[in-house]
C-alpha cells in the first residue's frame, strides 16, 4: 500500500483579481477549526526552480525539513 502524504491547499485572492494555489504541509486541521486560527503573519518565499521529476514526496521532505523547528540539523 502506498504511503500518503498530508497536503493542504491555500488560495489567495487579491484585489487585483489575482489568484494564488499553494500546496503545502497541513497548517489548519478540520479538528482545529472551532479554535482560533486567526493568521497573524504571511510571509512568501522567493520563488525556486526544482527539478521538474521531483516528486511530490521529496518535495514535502524538502520543505518539512526546511521549516519543522523540531527538527535539529547536526554536521
Amino acid at each position: 500500500m502506498a504511503k500518503h502524504v498530508p497536503l493542504q491547499l491555500l488560495m489567495v485572492n487579491l484585489t487585483n483579481g489575482q489568484r494564488g494555489l499553494f500546496v503545502g504541509l497541513p497548517l489548519v486541521f478540520h479538528e482545529e477549526t472551532a479554535h482560533d486560527t486567526e493568521v497573524e503573519h504571511i510571509m512568501f518565499s522567493d520563488i525556486q526552480q526544482l527539478p521538474e521529476e521531483m516528486t511530490l514526496a521529496e518535495l514535502m521532505k524538502m520543505v518539512r525539513d526546511q521549516i519543522c523547528p523540531c527538527k535539529q540539523r547536526t554536521n
